[in-house]
């Protein structure tokens, strides 16, 4: 089973594959049936937006390091109807299951724990939900890369793609996002509602501090060191940075630019005017200084309270789903996969046999289908 972190981040689908074609159940979870109907609904949701299928692709490329790619979402078949795709590829059909029984294992330990969300939680998952997707598609805006950015000239934003999704599916990634966040934030031992987390915030109000910032950004660590020497033997930090390419920089809170650069940097003991050691980052280097460092009050340092709890039960909650995983009695119908244990994933059919599919033909690569019925393909 994928890590939380891509359960919580990236999800996979497929198109709706012929009604007579599918099961009713998809799979069984301990007990609960995970619909060929439900299944249907969302992955016809995410066959209608390419802006989303982009942002999961764009997704799957940052947390593999470039390494990896969805499968492709459209299969060969179509049907008479203009915009209809009756068929989906098996890989991304089995990814998406995969995903829902890694959902439904993640509610049902956040059920055993009397996990509840309430309005307000929500809508924090809303906004954070369409910030991720924000940034995802701001990082991947430099690799120009059309089958991640679409092709847009500026970065697609969080609400710009969910806009293009219905509601319905949206509300369920939202839901998703705010339990598994809630399941967090109570195995990390602060707990979820406003009152735990200004406790936290109390213990840790410096972590949350807005500053602003000077950067001067460098393409190798000695040139970095040579320019940490001068501001050392009295050079004004503001002089070396305006000889420098420039990096981030402005006021925020701390986790913004602490989220920037690698841990090991420890943004969070560095005094005001005191310049930084050299700072991997971005394939070059960076010096930084704080000119300035003011408390931020709760309300505006919120969301990044929760994300410092959340990461603080990040551990927990994995460990608890591996448990989930390992005991798990699940079933998943052939014809959308093989559910390993093992792996805790499901595995994509077996490519049939020739003399059991319908139309051949459709299947071979750079061969334009013929008029297909909807069991074709």
């Amino acid at each position: 089973m994928k890590r939380l972190l891509v359960l919580l981040l990236v999800l996979a689908g497929g198109l709706v594959a012929a009604a007579l074609l599918v099961p009713t159940s998809a799979a069984d979870v301990n007990g609960t049936t995970i619909s060929q109907q439900s299944i249907n609904s969302d992955v016809s949701a995410i066959a209608g937006s390419a802006p989303y299928q982009c942002y999961l692709n764009a997704q799957e490329y940052l947390s593999s390091n470039g390494a990896g790619s969805l499968p492709p979402v459209t299969g060969a078949g179509r049907t008479e109807n203009t915009g209809d795709h009756p068929t989906a590829t098996s890989a991304f059909v089995a990814t998406y299951l995969d995903t829902e029984i890694g959902h439904q294992l993640v509610q049902q330990v956040a059920d055993e724990r009397n996990v509840t969300v309430t309005p307000a939680q929500l809508a924090d998952a809303r906004a954070a939900y369409e910030g991720q997707i924000t940034t995802v598609m701001s990082t991947v805006a430099q690799t120009q890369n059309p089958r991640l950015t679409c092709g847009a000239a500026v970065p697609l934003t969080g609400q710009e793609i969910l806009q293009t999704l219905p509601a319905s599916f949206v509300n369920e990634q939202v839901q998703f996002v705010a339990t598994a966040s809630v399941l967090q934030e109570q195995l990390s031992g602060v707990g979820s509602s406003d009152a735990d987390l200004m406790r936290y915030y109390a213990r840790h109000q410096s972590e949350f501090d807005r500053v602003c910032v000077t950067v001067a950004g460098f393409n190798t660590q000695a040139e970095a060191q040579t320019a940490a020497a001068k501001v050392a033997f009295g050079t004004p930090f503001s002089q070396v940075a305006s000889q420098a390419q420039g990096g981030p920089r402005g006021c925020a809170p701390l986790p913004v630019f602490a989220s920037q650069v690698p841990s090991t940097a420890k943004l969070g003991s560095l005094p005001v005017n005191a310049v930084s050691a050299p700072i991997s980052a971005g394939g070059g280097y960076l010096l930084l200084q704080f000119t300035s460092r003011t408390p931020t009050p709760f309300s505006s340092a919120k969301p990044y309270v929760e994300q410092a709890v959340q990461e603080a039960g990040s551990a927990a909650t994995q460990k608890a789903i591996t448990a989930a995983e390992r005991h798990a009695s699940v079933s998943v119908d052939p014809r959308y996969g093989v559910w390993v244990p093992v792996q805790a994933s499901v595995f994509t059919p077996l490519t049939p046999n020739t003399s059991d599919v319908l139309n051949p033909s459709a299947n071979e690569v750079g061969v334009a289908p013929a008029a297909a019925s909807p069991a074709s393909g």
